[in-house]
């Protein structure tokens, strides 16, 4: 009597089994599949994405588990510099359990991702959005030239970009992004110079003026330009306005990690770099107290 029970949990076995091998994943459309949604998370939009004004679908190859959630994804097509951010999005998506027969089962579907910055039947003109993707290549080659401490090629490329930002025009918050990047990067390669600190904090102002445009006090683009220009005001031994400036870029990171907790690990290092910056220049500034309690919290970081 007691192999009964051994007996029955082996044919229940089988029973599942054959149910699994009579009920493989089942192909659905995109719009069935978004019926069974039940949590979602809209993409963000790559801010430099949006400067370079790069839109368009992200289409993605999904597996859905019988529990709900996403089992794979592989994507098929759209402009790879917001296909990070659609698979990202898609990764705290979840959906009721697909059946067949009574009994859950995989689904296989696509889901688009769609990332518009022009309203239909709006939009800049061939021209601007010819310089709006040069703009993108140039603004690189200016990054990567400051990174490197190239100084002519950063203002060589720096120039070149901010030039190409004022082509493409001032349409929407992506251009003004664009715009706000180039000042910003044109006002470090000024400092990298080295005797242009006046023209530089003319650069990092205007930089702050887009970032008012198109950005909020809780957006981490917000906080570099002031940053880079606490950088510019203590190279003129302007201390009191780069304390202030240095004040507004770390709030900005808090709000911003506060705001989107998944970035609180980048956001969180650029925070730390910024700290000890403001901590060097209160020890200077006969402050040590205040200087090791900055470097305390970026060390926490």
């Amino acid at each position: 009597m007691r192999f009964f029970p051994a007996l029955s949990c082996m044919l229940l076995f089988a029973q599942v089994s054959i149910a699994q091998v009579a009920n493989p994943a089942q192909a659905v459309s995109e719009s069935n599949a978004r019926q069974h949604l039940v949590k979602k998370s809209e993409p963000v939009y790559p801010p430099i994405a949006q400067a370079a004004r790069i839109q368009g679908d992200v289409i993605i190859a999904v597996v859905i588990g019988t529990d709900g959630s996403i089992a794979s994804e592989k994507v098929i097509s759209g402009p790879a510099m917001l296909q990070q951010a659609a698979l990202d999005a898609l990764k705290m998506w979840r959906f009721t359990p697909f059946l067949t027969n009574g009994i859950a089962t995989q689904a296989t579907t696509t889901l688009t991702f769609s990332f518009q910055i022009d309203k239909p039947g709006e939009g800049p003109s061939a021209e601007q959005e010819k310089a709006a993707q040069a703009w993108f290549p140039l603004s690189d080659k200016c990054r990567k030239a400051l990174m490197a401490e190239n100084t002519q090629d950063a203002k060589d490329f720096c120039k070149q970009a901010l030039d190409m930002s004022f082509k493409a025009g001032d349409l929407n918050s992506s251009d003004q992004l664009g715009r706000m990047l180039s000042h910003q990067y044109y006002g470090h390669a000024l400092l990298l110079a080295g005797g242009r600190s006046g023209e530089a904090l003319e650069q990092e102002n205007l930089a702050i003026a887009e970032a008012k445009k198109c950005l909020t006090d809780k957006d981490q683009e917000y906080a570099m330009p002031f940053f880079w220009r606490a950088l510019v005001e203590e190279s003129m031994g302007q201390g009191d306005a780069a304390l202030a400036d240095f004040t507004i870029a770390e709030a900005t990171h808090r709000k911003a990690i506060l705001n989107l907790p998944d970035m609180k690990e980048t956001y969180g290092k650029t925070l730390a770099s910024i700290l000890k910056y403001h901590a060097a220049l209160l020890e200077i500034m006969n402050s040590p107290d205040e200087a090791a309690k900055l470097r305390a919290e970026a060390a926490a970081l």
